[in-house]
């Protein structure tokens, strides 16, 4: 994303992460419905729920970006993830915002492994630390795999 106008994002927030989501990829936002756990999955990997009929993986944001799941997320994003979707825990929904490529940056080679590779860029939004995030890397392939076999996502 450096180097180019960066687009419209959703911007989240889990603990003291603050996030932007791309809005190309957010389908909806919602209330919490019920998490299903599932074992052999990740950590960050609450379960799956039934959302609009389909059985959805569900993630925490704040343990994806290695902080403890919230005990009482308030929102769930949807977000489109080629033809799957997955369900993002969130603690607040702070609104949509346009941001260009001088606020955004490049995960630095020390932080890359940060927040298990999920992060696209890294950089700071009025004054505070800015995550922004792909669907397409929250979720690895043998987990999607893994959830597949135990019924919890297609």
């Amino acid at each position: 994303m450096p180097g180019e106008v960066a687009g419209r994002f959703l911007m989240v927030r889990a603990h003291g992460w603050r996030c932007a989501l791309p809005m190309g990829e957010v389908i909806e936002t919602l209330r919490p419905l019920p998490v299903s756990p599932v074992a052999g999955v990740p950590s960050f990997v609450r379960g799956v729920s039934v959302v609009r009929g389909e059985p959805t993986p569900v993630l925490s944001l704040a343990a994806l970006m290695g902080g403890a799941a919230s005990t009482e997320p308030r929102r769930f994003v949807l977000l489109r993830v080629s033809a799957r979707q997955v369900a993002l825990e969130v603690d607040e929904v702070l609104g949509l915002r346009e941001l260009n490529a001088s606020e955004l940056g490049a995960v630095p080679p020390l932080l890359q492994g940060a927040a298990s590779g999920h992060l696209e860029v890294l950089g700071t939004l009025d004054g505070q630390l800015l995550g922004a995030l792909s669907a397409a890397r929250l979720l690895p392939a043998d987990a999607w795999s893994r959830l597949a076999s135990s019924g919890g996502a297609a």
